[in-house]
């Protein structure tokens, strides 16, 4: 019930995961297209890495791959970690949905816990 984790999974889910490892700290997608250029494809994938369980910045890494294959020659593929203004969007997105889910668990626990306060007093 990490809100890091389940933040994770709401924003990516677009796409299929390769690989998500809750003990292992990381989600992996499939590689995905973006349609961009009729002569060429161009696939991506997201790697997120959870270095701490708090929500913080420093707490998560995104890492974005590119695939760029030619459709001449199927075999002519090239893979390349990018840098994208796309991953500082997903870690903020992820960031804000996770404080959100930390917000409303807080609110339950608490709603939780004055509710057994007030039913230990009826007693």
């Amino acid at each position: 019930s990490n809100p890091m984790w389940r933040a994770t999974i709401d924003i990516l889910d677009f796409v299929t995961f390769a690989n998500a490892s809750y003990s292992g700290g990381i989600i992996v997608t499939d590689w995905f297209n973006d349609n961009s250029k009729k002569d060429v494809t161009r696939d991506l994938k997201i790697t997120v890495k959870f270095l701490s369980n708090e929500i913080r910045a420093d707490g998560i890494k995104i890492d974005i791959h590119e695939r760029i294959c030619k459709l001449s020659n199927s075999n002519s593929c090239s893979i390349n970690k990018i840098k994208s203004e796309v991953s500082g969007e997903l870690k903020l997105a992820i960031l804000k949905s996770a404080t959100r889910l930390e917000k409303d668990l807080t609110a339950e626990r608490v709603k939780n816990f004055k509710r057994k306060l007030t039913v230990g007093r009826d007693n």
